[in-house]
């Protein structure tokens, strides 16, 4: 364990009445990537003297901190500081915060890095719309997938100037942003310590609380996240159930010391008790299997006073099925259905549910005690297959819900017009059922023809399975067979008609406007979109039908000669190849994707 005393370089050059953003970087044994990070800052383009990048390093058993100094010492933008070693972020962003002076801080991991651009416009973003925090999209390169994904559903567009529930800032809680030091430093706003991961979420949702609105920029990565693929990143190794638990007490705290009992307070309260990793987390699969049986009582006694004054029935209703049934257990102290509960879905069987006809809704039945009702069930809707016949479209497939022992009492495949709400609706045939862990479900195959359609545009096909009086509905396609093949299909009689997938992966029809699914489909040949450069790395962004290749070369068209180039898939469609900054600047290459059986296709360089 490294234990020199704190160090930090001169910063002579940079007066601290002048900047107006500090970086704050954690490391820990983070070696292979210091200077790359580093030199993404030392690339922005906000300009000399109005940054500086404050390097805080966790007990490194490797050569981080040699790197640091080597780093400190060509230039006067970087301060160094030494901690023992503290097990997460939160220590060194803790003592980062406190040697910063800029008007702003931002966040950066060790292993990651930025676009030139990134600092300027979030920091003009702040300036322009007194946003307290603002977030910037992230994007994930590296050799490997990231421990977790990031976060997408607040990046759809950009927005500037609003609330954080409804932009939907919420739904991100990570510490990579941008964030006023005055807000932080005047309402006390730390990293609790304690945590190998999750330490971030608290610190966000209190500076959200705090701050008068948010800005979200959208229209392109300006955060890059390494997948690094060995297991030495942090957020790689869990935590334990308990430990979860002390995690989302430390998050119910901030919300419930900031916020009046309300809507506002059971919004925010979803995340850490209604969500899939709040209660079902803690209580859930891994509960019986890590903890002892005092354990498990201790951390009952310990929740339930916190969740009972809590759980209200507009929370309630806004949690997954698994939560509710928990957190009723936990408020009526039933450990041992709990408990049970708990090893049913560690060997990997879904929520037990049991259809009321009286209540017309499905409930959950404890060994003891009266049955947990007003559940927030959803259908599963599967698509098996897909047939196109010269005069018609087969589909199979098969509806249910997930634990239920009673199928469906009758269902139709319901095609409904997204704007007119007009119909076309058939009976399935519910007769053959399968029951196994996951439930009973019916199987079904049904048939239609083109001409049932009379209007044009789009249509979007629904199930709707009936139990009694209760109808539930679930979109088709989003949960289907491996062997589906997500491209469009073309009709041309009677009228021109794609048979399409949303980009939810829902099953659509367009009538009438085959000619935007044809665009779209001559786009799935990869084609750049972008590029940026990242030290002495050149960055190319491509689109397209991306899953079967797996490396990439560039091919200088001077004197063909191949460089090997390093091939980053972030999703099928999408993906990075890394290059030699030299090799960008000389111009006149090209680059070639190669599939497992060393079938080439050229991405020509050109933006």
């Amino acid at each position: 364990m490294n234990h020199r005393s704190p160090i930090s370089s001169t910063v002579s050059a940079v007066r601290r009445e002048d900047i107006d953003v500090s970086v704050i970087i954690p490391v820990y044994n983070c070696e292979t990537y210091l200077r790359e990070t580093v030199e993404s800052v030392r690339n922005q383009d906000i300009g000399s003297g109005l940054y500086e990048i404050i390097a805080v390093d966790d007990g490194s058993t490797d050569k981080s901190l040699d790197v640091l100094e080597e780093l400190a010492g060509e230039g006067t933008d970087l301060q160094i500081y030494t901690i023992p070693n503290s097990g997460s972020a939160a220590a060194p962003r803790n003592l980062g915060l406190e040697k910063s002076h800029g008007r702003y801080v931002f966040f950066l991991d060790a292993d990651d890095k930025l676009e030139p651009d990134a600092l300027r416009k979030l920091v003009s973003t702040a300036d322009e719309t007194n946003s307290g925090v603002v977030l910037c999209k992230l994007g994930a390169f590296g050799p490997a997938k990231r421990a977790g994904a990031l976060p997408a559903r607040a990046f759809v567009q950009t927005q500037l100037a609003v609330d954080f529930v409804e932009s939907d800032a919420v739904t991100t809680l990570g510490a990579l942003k941008l964030f006023r030091r005055s807000i932080l430093i005047e309402n006390e706003i730390r990293f609790p310590l304690g945590f190998v991961i999750g330490e971030d979420q608290p610190f966000t949702m209190k500076a959200y609380l705090h701050s008068p609105h948010i800005s979200i920029l959208a229209d392109k990565v300006y955060y890059w996240a390494r997948g690094r693929g060995d297991g030495t990143n942090v957020t790689s190794t869990g935590q334990t159930p308990r430990k979860h638990l002390e995690r989302i007490k430390a998050l119910i705290d901030v919300i419930v010391e900031n916020t009046e009992p309300g809507e506002l307070r059971d919004i925010l309260l979803k995340r850490p008790i209604a969500g899939p990793v709040g209660v079902p987390y803690v209580f859930g699969k891994k509960f019986v299997s890590s903890h002892s049986q005092s354990e498990r009582e201790e951390m009952l006694a310990d929740f339930r006073p916190v969740v009972t004054e809590l759980w209200t029935p507009r929370l309630r209703s806004y949690g997954v099925p698994t939560a509710q049934v928990l957190t009723d257990l936990i408020v009526r102290n039933d450990l041992d259905e709990i408990e049970a509960l708990s090893t049913r879905l560690g060997n990997k069987k879904p929520l037990p549910l049991k259809f009321d006809y009286g209540a017309s809704q499905f409930v959950y039945q404890p060994i003891k005690g009266d049955v947990v009702p007003d559940l927030r069930v959803s259908a599963t809707a599967k698509l098996e297959s897909l047939t196109v016949e010269p005069d018609r479209v087969i589909i199979t497939g098969e509806v249910g819900v997930d634990g239920a022992s009673e199928p469906p009492d009758s269902a139709r495949l319901v095609w409904r017009h997204r704007k007119l709400k007009t119909e076309v609706a058939h009976d399935l045939d519910i007769t053959r059922t399968y029951s196994r862990k996951s439930g009973t479900k019916t199987v079904f195959t049904t048939t239609f023809t083109l001409d049932e359609f009379k209007d044009t545009a789009l249509w979007d096909a629904t199930v709707e399975a009936d139990w009694g009086e209760l109808t539930l509905v679930q979109h088709l396609g989003k949960l289907k067979s491996a062997n589906i093949v997500e491209e469009p299909i073309y009709f041309d009689s009677p009228t021109p008609t794609a048979l399409f997938y949303t980009r939810f992966g829902n099953l659509g029809l367009d009538v009438g406007r085959v000619e935007k699914h044809l665009e779209v489909g001559s786009h799935r040949v990869p084609k750049p979109v972008g590029s940026f450069s990242v030290g002495r790395r050149e960055i190319v962004e491509l689109r397209g039908r991306l899953g079967n290749f797996i490396r990439a070369d560039v091919r200088l068209k001077k004197n063909a000669r191949t460089v090997q180039a390093e091939l980053v898939k972030h999703t099928d469609s999408s993906a990075s190849v890394v290059l030699p900054r030299s090799i960008a600047k000389k111009g006149g290459y090209a680059i070639d994707l190669i599939d497992a059986e060393d079938n080439r296709i050229e991405v020509p360089a050109a933006i």
